[in-house]
């Protein structure tokens, strides 16, 4: 059975551009647009990896929702973003995401860095999804 991947947040387009090498690289990927949608999903498609780009919705940003994403499922999760200054990398430490790129980023490093943590999460006998 294929690794499953959640991409969740970012426009659609973008969100496209990553399907595609994913796709491409054997994953079964899935799109929520947004933290609510992301949450029901989970409930059916339940993922191996989440990526998560910039999402805004009511009082969450993406970097609470990834929060609240790793403390409920505890998925491994790329978080995407911007910026690279040094509240951003604080921010991102708080969140324990498993790795955050900063874009624009090659699908290549996308779909390599989804396989190095998934290896490692598999490795260490970690619960995924």
């Amino acid at each position: 059975m294929a690794d499953r991947v959640l991409i969740i947040g970012g426009e659609p387009d973008f969100q496209e551009r990553l399907r595609l090498p994913l796709t491409e690289a054997g994953y079964e990927v899935t799109l929520a647009y947004n933290y609510i949608s992301a949450k029901m999903i989970i409930e059916d498609f339940v993922p191996d990896i989440i990526i998560l780009d910039e999402v805004h919705q009511n009082d969450i940003d993406s970097f609470a929702a990834c929060k609240h994403l790793h403390d409920d499922y505890n998925i491994p999760i790329i978080l995407l973003g911007k910026d690279s200054s040094d509240e951003t990398w604080e921010r991102v430490m708080e969140t324990e995401a498993d790795l955050y790129l900063i874009k624009p980023l090659s699908s290549r490093e996308l779909v390599a860095r989804a396989k190095a943590i998934l290896r490692r999460y598999k490795a260490k006998g970690k619960t995924l999804g």
